[in-house]
């Protein structure tokens, strides 16, 4: 007698135990989430939500936030540093760049400097009330007095006598030598201008332009280098044949060009002008001289390049101060203004408004360009956003703590998306629809300013400048999250016979599991609540079906340690989709 055999059916069991992050592309691996929101690399390669924010103030018309070793912002018309009101500026978006103690402060070219408490402004400009006096001097303000101007010399002259040699131009001042019995030329020659407070804004060496001189004075018109001051005169190079008075208006400014992105390199503010194709740097150490050109290292420094297009964006990277238009890098090399050079290179730029995307985190520069996100380590630019798939976005406004690079980016059909992308694991994960419109970091907290106007930070903290009245406190409870992979196939002869999750959750976090059949709707398999912090084995058997997706959803803190699939052999025919 013989008895009846069973085949033993073929079973494989394959375990997920490092997951992949965002992947918005069909070409992404089971590890990978086709969608997910408020999700984290926060303990990658396991899957973990990201840290509930901090909610710090509520502004009520913020223009741009700025980290140092404290935090600056302007709300409105008023400039903050370290929570106290130190100045007022006018109601526009703001573009920050620090240098030294200086906090400066664009496109009202005003400066803050933080171990003084100084406030002000960059540019200055005097205008005379009454007479104006002119007359020759040396260049400490000593006036020259008792000189002749002819074309003749005068006849037996003393030792020190001074002729003013009208017979060539420019005119010459000259001083008799008894000793040698010449006449010798004095090299440089100065005009004091005296007037009530026209000295008074500026200081020596102030690079100025100066406007409004008539008659003889004429020459005076333009720029030059104060040699001296007092309140009530200053002295530039210039030559007259006479003192006189003149009751017109004189005006003298120290002026700062207009710049549409500034960074700081080497003690210089750097900056770059769209409407005049220039690049400039400030005289070494003061950002409020833009104008001094006396051929010497400390110099101020001008150029213009000849590269289509506006000016996307400015930074300094690795040494390097680098100007970014959509398709071209300028990259400034040198240490002084006679031997700076500025090279070009066709690749890769910052997209138009996309300027607040360039961030460096740890040494590597990020930012994002026409053709997706890019990462530049001094090189070439390479492109990394293949993950976020082939959307378009635009606006992105970048920050970075820790080994993370945040970006928020607005898509081009509407709404945003806050990615983060960790540079250590390789990782890009979606948070949610925040549209942060400034970050800015002060030691191991990142701050943004989001459409509510509110001042959040990435990992919870709430203490900065809590004591103030404005001061919010507030902490995320729950964070709310989910993720979804894409379709999941087996094979034309195999199918998915059970998947097993691990996972831990937190006290009072739940988890749902949905699973999604063909394309069908979603439906939930299975939900646990943890009482208490625990471990969950969590086992699902799914239906048959030829394309299968997995959703997690939930709140508050979990880790997922696996998913364990086990796929068994079939001898039906596949599984015709619907």
């Amino acid at each position: 007698m013989f008895l009846p055999s069973l085949s033993a059916v073929s079973r494989s069991r394959s375990a997920l135990r490092s997951f992949g992050g965002y992947c918005h592309t069909n070409t992404r691996s089971d590890s990978q989430f086709y969608e997910m929101e408020n999700l984290s690399s926060r303990d990658a390669p396991l899957l973990r939500p990201r840290n509930s924010r901090g909610k710090v103030r509520q502004f009520s018309n913020p223009n741009g936030i700025f980290g140092r070793d404290k935090l600056c912002w302007v709300d409105g018309t008023d400039f903050y540093y370290n929570g106290s009101c130190v100045g007022t500026v006018s109601d526009t978006e703001k573009q920050f760049v620090g240098m030294g103690s200086f906090v400066l402060i664009w496109p009202d070219k005003k400066y803050y400097n933080t171990q003084t408490g100084e406030f002000g402004d960059l540019g200055a400009s005097v205008t005379s009330k009454g007479s104006v006096n002119f007359s020759l001097s040396k260049s400490d303000g000593q006036v020259y007095e008792g000189y002749s101007a002819n074309t003749q010399a005068p006849e037996s002259p003393e030792n020190s006598t001074l002729w003013l040699d009208t017979s060539q131009t420019p005119h010459t001042l000259k001083e008799y030598s008894s000793y040698s019995q010449t006449w010798v030329e004095i090299a440089s020659t100065y005009v004091k201008i005296t007037c009530a407070d026209i000295g008074k804004r500026f200081r020596l060496y102030d690079g100025v332009t100066i406007s409004g001189c008539t008659g003889e004075a004429q020459c005076l018109n333009g720029a030059c280098i104060i040699q001296s001051k007092g309140d009530d005169w200053l002295v530039v190079p210039g030559i007259l044949d006479a003192a006189f008075d003149q009751n017109e208006p004189v005006t003298v400014s120290r002026d700062i060009p207009d710049m549409d992105f500034l960074t700081e390199s080497e003690n210089r503010i750097w900056g770059c002008s769209s409407k005049k194709h220039e690049i400039y740097a400030c005289k070494l150490g003061d950002p409020t001289n833009w104008n001094c050109f006396e051929g010497i290292s400390t110099d101020s420094y001008s150029v213009t390049v000849g590269s289509d297009g506006d000016f996307t964006g400015a930074c300094t990277h690795l040494g390097t101060v680098l100007f970014f238009k959509e398709d071209m890098l300028h990259k400034v090399w040198g240490s002084r203004p006679d031997n700076f050079q500025i090279s070009n290179s066709p690749v890769r730029g910052v997209k138009k408004g996309s300027e607040r995307s360039l961030v460096i985190v740890n040494e590597t520069l990020y930012y994002h360009s026409r053709n997706g996100v890019c990462v530049y380590d001094g090189s070439m630019p390479v492109s990394i956003s293949a993950p976020l798939g082939s959307g378009v976005f635009q606006n992105a406004r970048g920050g970075s703590v820790g080994d993370c690079y945040y970006l928020s980016m607005e898509k081009a059909e509407g709404g945003w998306d806050l990615f983060v992308y960790n540079e250590v694991s390789g990782l890009w994960h979606r948070e949610d629809d925040t549209q942060a419109r400034w970050f800015a970091r002060v030691g191991g907290e990142l701050y943004f300013v989001s459409e509510d106007n509110c001042l959040y930070t990435v990992n919870g903290s709430t203490a900065l400048y809590e004591r103030d009245a404005n001061a919010l406190g507030e902490q995320e409870d729950l964070v709310k999250w989910f993720c979804e992979t894409g379709d999941m196939s087996t094979g034309a002869y195999e199918y998915l016979a059970g998947l097993q999750f691990c996972f831990q959750l937190e006290r009072k976090s739940r988890v749902t599991v949905k699973l999604q059949y063909d394309g069908g709707p979603w439906e939930p398999v299975a939900e646990i609540t943890s009482p208490e912090k625990r471990l969950f084995t969590l086992p699902v058997v799914p239906r048959r079906c030829v394309f299968l997706r997995i959703r997690l959803e939930g709140e508050g803190d979990m880790v997922l340690y696996s998913i364990i699939k086990t796929t068994e052999a079939s001898t039906e025919l596949p599984i015709s989709i619907r």
